[in-house]
């Protein structure tokens, strides 16, 4: 498959009406708008068509592939959509059982890391001078051979990210060959979580959590929709066991989140317990003490012995913050829900005594015995072989005392995550090697930078799971041609033959005995590739207590953190600061905050007021270890004696999104590894006001709902009676003595709806929105942007309200008194009313009604008055301030090659212009056309918008109102239904599904 080789070749003759009509009749209307819109200095561009087609290519016939994410470990499948040889789409691969056809805003993104326009695109080395110069390929193979023929000896190391695949091994075999060493080094590889499995079980391995079959969940910090483990697949998961679905059994499991800032796992919670940091273990361990005490649950055998050792509620409510009657309950509803579910490890939990956190929480699953239930060793993580933070400061510490003459590093950039530490240990090491993608802190700092393929332009495998085997392949040609695959470069200097791709297979020939079938290699490797991998179930694995569980009976003293307590909690978008080059990730709003562009510090809104702080007041946070600049944002979410930052921003190199911009919260924390041999994620800090302001680059409204029905909350009980036919949110639009008047208006709207192309039987596209699947995690508002080309405006126009998201998620706080602040999401998008305000007051028709019930935007006829967006409501329409398409301009937000990842199917708007969401209105149109080929009707499940697609929680429901079959009628008419502002009279074609909330967790939800 080759790149698109359609070139353009570029005149500067101005636009004039021959020279209009020539193009109008050589190339057609099509081509003829096109080149209209070059009047004036820009170029015309005259297309090429192909001389020789490329093999299974047609042009306008998108080609899929299947692939593998490796934006974080947890490795999902993708599929791959491509056109005229560029990728321009990432799905979720259906097959995959990590994450089931759905995909998390960083994998969407990823296509932004392989046409980033900063990209290092060819061999460089650093001069004498300090300066780099551009080398041949062969001249830095050369290099670094000689390099490690010189450091034979003398110390060689390779820092690599989690390899758990044919990568991995290549380094391994590399490096006992030469006598060097392999760090493995992810800045959240989850140690707390598994030295607590080994406390507990003796046993380091990660396991797998079944959400899906739990009946009552309890997380301890463990933010499994963020960044935890595997959050698309736990949160599908999770979705499916806490999901309210009439008839099912009319339960839900109940969830019960622990912990002292409320993340975007904490908002779906029922209920948030707070306690003090440092102390969740001891929560754990008394609430396994009552159900021992009280024989709540048959317990192991060997878990008996644990029964005079655990502390009782009443010793340790004190230490915790939380009463020992609500410690009481908790644990008597954990053990009877009989599926009782409780996980740590999280990384924004990585106190002191982040290991006992674990292990307790394990002692609690052991002891109500779900251990092998909900529980399940055996289909372990690929995280267990991720290396630990300690291996990472020995390392430091070896180079610190020169023994390290030549360091590689591969996918790892520690000159951020330990920017301090590391750094001036590098002025040490007599040789650096950089091979990566991007000029990040590590690359900027090396001796040698030899450019690396992205994912998605390269040969690999993975073993995310155990039992799932996946595979990558280039789903395009190089987008930089001088860059090469790693491995490909290893094996070269290595002196070994065949290419990377040949490396792999020969692996592969293994798992071909076990799964060939009787295949041949060929048609095996072939199936793998179409399916993405090899997906196998691993067997299940028996685990007991381990000899050491008295440490942790040992560690039951008060360990909570004092006043000034600071978290540092990882990035939902931009993790450890491996997305922040990325735009759509840097513009997407925070689930929490709705901040975007730059980091912040969350303060208590009583804590905000004794230190007399607004929003976007900057202070100084300075730890033993460093010092940064933050602005405050105050949130009721979050305990008045803890501060929080995220991690992700600060960044001193990795190109022009993300370089020296806003602070890196990895400079607060400590060089040094904790006990569990990880780092600590928790530090004490003094805070001092500077006298700065900025203004938050935020999309946030009004915190609180105000009572405006934009969402509905129903207790479980209440949703549970609700039968067919009953609406308890109906809403009458108008006064009853206006009923014959509307008849007869209707009437005559009728009349005129059967004239032209809105005769005849029409359908009429509808949504649903399940507010009890959705947790606002924002897939959806990424899968957006990269299918219907939305602009990414920049920090500045951000702050001035002028983002162009077409679908956000808007979230308000509940409650208010301690311990009972919550919060709800919802996905606000253009409402395709049937009397839509936006329609009549434009005066030159660009809103309009199409006779399959949307609301259209002609973007050529549209001259920016904004009367429709003054119209609408739901404020929901989007106007361009500027031409962010204009190539070299100041507001470019598509620098080439950035520009490849555009969808060839949805128009570029410019500046002046109003857009919308119209859902997905290609993909209804190219629906239509394939089953008008076929001869056939459209079938429910033929269109699916891009935002539906991406939803983890499946919370997004799309088709056709008048099929009276189809899912989204079934849910429009759903007791829980409702539609946002109903009184308005707008008639939206979204019905949204009330949120569902367990028993006195929906009084917390009431607006305070």
């Amino acid at each position: 498959m080759s790149r698109a080789t359609a070139r353009c070749v570029t005149t500067e003759a101005p636009m004039d009406r021959r020279r209009f009509l020539t193009v109008l009749g050589a190339t057609g209307s099509a081509a003829a708008a096109a080149s209209a819109c070059d009047i004036g200095p820009e170029p015309t561009e005259h297309l090429v068509p192909y001389v020789v087609p490329p093999e299974n290519q047609v042009p306008g016939i998108a080609t899929y592939y299947a692939t593998t994410c490796r934006e974080c470990a947890a490795g999902c499948g993708l599929h791959a959509k491509v056109r005229e040889g560029r990728v321009i789409k990432l799905e979720g691969n259906p097959e995959s059982p990590i994450n089931q056809g759905r995909l998390c805003s960083r994998g969407q993104a990823a296509l932004q890391g392989l046409y980033n326009p900063d990209r290092v695109t060819d061999p460089m080395a650093r001069g004498a001078n300090g300066q780099w110069q551009k080398l041949t390929w062969d001249d830095a193979v050369g290099r670094l051979q000689a390099q490690v023929k010189q450091a034979r000896g003398k110390g060689i190391a390779f820092v690599t990210g989690l390899e758990s695949g044919s990568f991995g091994e290549l380094v391994d075999a590399w490096m006992k060959e030469i006598g060097g060493r392999h760090v493995t080094y992810e800045p959240f590889a989850f140690e707390a979580l598994r030295e607590g499995n080994r406390i507990a079980f003796g046993t380091a391995a990660i396991p797998s959590y079944d959400f899906a079959s739990a009946r009552y969940i309890l997380s301890f910090g463990a933010d499994f929709m963020e960044t935890w483990l595997s959050p698309v697949g736990y949160q599908n998961a999770f979705t499916r066991a806490h999901a309210f679905e009439a008839g099912r059994d009319g339960s839900m499991a109940k969830f019960v989140y622990v912990g002292p800032r409320l993340s975007l796992t904490g908002m779906s919670a029922d209920e948030w317990i707070v306690p003090k940091p440092g102390t969740e273990f001891m929560l754990a361990l008394a609430m396994a003490s009552v159900i021992l005490t009280e024989r709540l649950a048959p317990p192991p055998p060997d878990a008996l012995r644990l029964q005079h050792l655990l502390p009782g509620p009443e010793r340790i409510a004190g230490s915790v913050g939380v009463e020992a009657g609500k410690i009481q309950r908790l644990a008597r509803d954990f053990a009877a829900s009989k599926g009782g579910l409780a996980v740590a490890g999280g990384i924004a939990a990585q106190y002191g005594s982040g290991a006992l956190l674990v292990a307790a929480a394990n002692v609690l699953n052991y002891v109500a015995g779900q251990v092998g239930k909900t529980v399940k060793f055996g289909p372990n993580h690929a995280l267990e072989a991720a290396g630990s933070f300690k291996q990472l400061a020995d390392l430091v510490a070896d180079m610190r005392a020169e023994k390290i003459s030549l360091l590689l590093v591969h996918g790892a950039n520690p000159g951020h995550s330990l920017p301090a530490a590391f750094s001036e240990a590098l002025g040490h090491v007599g040789y650096k090697v950089s091979l990566a993608s991007y000029w990040d802190e590590t690359a900027a700092a090396a001796d040698l930078v030899l450019p690396d393929f992205h994912p998605l332009e390269q040969w690999n495998d993975s073993r995310p799971q155990a039992g799932v085997y996946a595979l990558q392949q280039p789903v395009m040609q190089p987008v930089f041609p001088n860059t090469r695959h790693a491995g490909d470069v290893l094996l070269q200097v290595a002196g070994k033959s065949g290419g990377f791709k040949d490396y792999v297979q020969t692996r592969w020939r293994a798992l071909h005995v076990r799964y060939g079938h009787g295949r041949s290699f060929e048609d095996f490797w072939n199936d793998a590739l179409q399916h993405g991998g090899i997906y196998s179930e691993a067997p299940a694995q028996t685990v007991r207590l381990g000899p050491e569980i008295s440490r942790l009976m040992g560690g039951a003293a008060d360990t909570s953190l004092q006043l000034t307590t600071l978290i540092v909690f990882p990035s939902v978008a931009l993790h450890d600061g491996r997305g922040a080059n990325k735009p759509w990730l840097q513009e997407l709003p925070d689930p929490v905050s709705k901040i975007t562009w730059h980091g912040w510090v969350e303060v208590h809104p009583d804590t905000a007021a004794k230190w007399q702080l607004t929003n976007g007041d900057v202070v100084l946070l300075k730890s033993p270890h460093g010092a940064v600049r933050a602005p405050v944002w105050i949130t009721p979410g979050i305990r008045p004696d803890v501060l929080a930052v995220p991690t992700g921003q600060g960044h001193k190199a990795y190109g022009r999104y993300a370089k020296d911009r806003s602070f890196n919260a990895f400079e607060l924390l400590s060089p040094d590894p904790a006990d569990f041999g990880g780092r600590a994620f928790v530090v004490s800090v003094t805070v001092t006001k500077t006298g700065d302001h900025r203004s938050l680059a935020t999309i946030e409204g009004d915190a609180r709902e105000q009572g405006r029905g934009v969402i509905e909350v129903l207790p479980l009980d209440r949703a549970r009676s609700l039968k067919r036919g009953q609406h308890p949110f109906a809403e009458r639009e108008t006064p009853a003595y206006a009923d014959q008047a509307l008849q007869a208006w209707a009437e005559a709207q009728h009349q005129k709806a059967s004239l032209g192309n809105y005769a005849g039987e029409q359908p009429r596209w509808a949504m649903a929105i399940d507010l009890a699947k959705c947790t606002g995690c924002s897939a959806c508002v990424t899968a957006c942007y990269a299918e219907n080309n939305l602009a990414t405006v920049g920090e500045e126009l951000v702050t001035r309200r002028r983002q162009m998201s077409w679908l956000r998620i808007e979230r308000y706080y509940t409650g208010g008194g301690a311990g009972r602040v919550g919060a709800v999401v919802t996905p606000m998008l253009c409402q395709q009313c049937g009397n839509a305000p936006c329609e009549p007051v434009c005066p030159v028709y660009a809103s309009y009604h199409t006779p399959d019930g949307l609301n259209g935007q002609v973007y050529n006829r549209c001259v920016g008055t904004r009367y429709c967006a003054n119209n609408c409501p739901y404020k929901v329409r989007y106007f361009n301030w500027y031409n962010y398409a204009e190539h070299g301009g100041e507001w470019e937000s598509w620098p080439d090659p950035l520009n490849m990842l555009l969808n060839p199917d949805v128009t570029v708007r410019e500046k002046g212009v109003m857009e919308k969401c119209t859902f997905c209105v290609q993909r209804i149109r190219g629906a239509q056309n394939r089953a008008r080929l076929e001869d056939r009707k459209v079938e429910d499940g033929d269109i699916t918008p891009s935002c539906a697609q991406a939803c983890p929680s499946e919370a997004i429901v799309f088709g056709d109102l008048h099929d009276k079959t189809s899912r989204v009628a079934a849910l429009a008419q759903d007791p829980r239904g409702y539609h946002v502002l109903a009184g308005l009279n707008t008639l939206p074609a979204i019905t949204y599904l009330a949120k569902v909330v367990h028993g006195g967790a929906a009084d917390a939800r009431t607006d305070g």
